[in-house]
């Protein structure tokens, strides 16, 4: 049994980014870009109003005030989308609306809300800056200059960003795919009335929701019953298929739990098949050439607990992405918490924030096998290994859920 610290290590360690795909900028959401963008235009490509008003040139109020207002003769109108030959002379306006183009002449906008219009001329009474309420050619972005730099995260913004510069398709990084087996003689499907034993098959569920959510791709092999053979012959499918293959339930040292002997038959390498961690202690790690091979256990909140701590890191490694795990903060204990000494303990709780600072609640049991009680919680808290106890008003490292 190793720590969770040396177990993360070792799975960054042996996971690579798989390569790099062409797609379209619309399904790019929670990708990472895989090369430089460079601008193929000037962002705005011409001085444009920043607001509704009128385009004036700076220097015809110099020296207006309340008691000195003058007036400009309003030649014509510039709407968004208009471009105006016209230039603009000393003593003349020209009405603008906002994104409109600035008119050769014009240096400054004066706010329509500064203004007063009556029979064609428009009356001002406040000193305008050069430049004021102008957007000026290139002030997002010049032709060349990088707009966005590989490894940036693509989010809306980002797709907004490169819309306005033209770009229809981009280079990111390949979402890997996931293949699942779920394994367990006691399993039926969850639409299967309950007979005596049996249980229904919600880690397939589960995990859907964790891999999606984590943006792999997903190909599930449904269940299996704990027939050695069978399992051999999924793991063989997935392993042609799948970048990362997660097995659920079989890892641990029972007489029908066949996980780690299939994986040295079809020559994965074992790198760990226990952490010192709760829940989820058995939870073996292998790899076959470049793919990466999750042994989780069957029990619900070990699932749970195991992808998020090990299988999310290293798909969002394989996609690219800088951020590899959650973020963690300080949270007040609200209950006493007992752990399990010489394992993490990682306890489910109901986090509130109080007084600007987050408090942990008790949620119930945190038997693994529960999601019950689970539903109930938002984020967790972080018993070091040395720890058999946490008490009431105690500071820990905690987190949200499902981040």
């Amino acid at each position: 049994m190793i720590n969770i610290n040396e177990a993360i290590n070792i799975i960054i360690e042996n996971t690579e980014n798989i390569s790099f795909e062409q797609r379209d900028i619309i399904n790019c959401n929670n990708r990472v870009l895989a090369e430089d963008i460079y601008s193929n235009d000037n962002l705005p490509p011409f001085n444009k109003s920043a607001m509704d008003g009128y385009a004036i040139k700076s220097q015809d109020t110099v020296g207006v005030h309340k008691d000195n207002k003058i007036g400009l003769e309003v030649k014509k109108t510039i709407k968004a989308g208009d471009w105006c030959e016209d230039i603009l002379k000393n003593g003349e306006a020209f009405k603008i609306m906002t994104g409109a183009p600035l008119p050769i002449g014009a240096d400054s906008v004066i706010k329509i809300e500064k203004t007063a219009e009556e029979n064609n001329i428009v009356y001002i009474e406040s000193r305008v800056k050069q430049w004021e309420n102008v957007i000026r050619l290139g002030e997002e972005i010049k032709t060349l200059d990088i707009a966005l730099k590989k490894g940036a995260l693509i989010r809306t913004s980002e797709i907004g960003l490169l819309a306005s510069l033209g770009y229809t398709n981009i280079t990111v990084y390949k979402s890997p795919v996931v293949a699942l087996i779920i394994t367990g003689d006691e399993l039926v499907d969850i639409e299967s009335k309950l007979e005596k034993g049996k249980i229904r098959n919600t880690n397939e569920y589960t995990l859907t929701s964790l891999i999606e959510n984590s943006g792999a791709e997903i190909i599930s092999f449904g269940t299996v019953t704990d027939n050695r053979s069978l399992i051999l012959e999924k793991v063989k499918l997935a392993l042609g298929k799948a970048d990362i293959i997660i097995t659920s339930g079989g890892v641990s040292v029972g007489e029908y739990d066949f996980i780690e002997d299939i994986l040295i038959e079809v020559g994965a390498n074992i790198k760990f098949n226990s952490v010192a961690i709760k829940p989820g202690k058995p939870i073996t790690f292998a790899t076959y050439d470049k793919k990466l091979i999750f042994g989780l256990p069957g029990n619900p909140l070990s699932v749970i607990t195991t992808f998020e701590e090990f299988v999310k890191p290293a798909i969002r490694k394989i996609m690219g992405k800088r951020k590899l795990f959650s973020n963690e903060f300080d949270v007040r204990l609200s209950n006493d918490f007992k752990s399990k000494l010489g394992r993490r303990d990682f306890v489910y709780v109901h986090l509130e924030k109080e007084n600007g600072f987050y408090h942990a609640h008790k949620i119930g049991t945190q038997s693994s096998n529960q999601l019950m009680n689970l539903t109930k919680s938002n984020g967790l808290i972080i018993i070091p290994e040395e720890r058999e106890t946490a008490r009431e008003g105690e500071i820990l490292n905690g987190r949200f859920i499902f981040e």
